[in-house]
């Protein structure tokens, strides 16, 4: 991948090489409760959107 990139020495292998399974999940876990938070902000203003996609995720959020 480095050399294919341009980059010399393990750069880039080295940068993204070290995340772990933990690490992954712990993120997922945060963007998750991030993405909760701001559906639930989105509720409180308003329970429709015109946004078809939105719109379902409200709906489905009251119930």
């Amino acid at each position: 991948m480095d050399e294919r990139l341009g980059h010399e020495g393990g750069s880039v292998q080295a940068r993204y090489s070290h995340i772990t399974a933990r690490m992954r999940n712990r993120l997922m876990d945060e963007l998750t409760e991030q993405w909760e938070e701001s559906l639930e902000a989105r509720l409180a203003m308003h329970p429709r959107s015109p946004v078809r996609a939105l719109d379902a995720l409200l709906r489905a959020r009251q119930g």
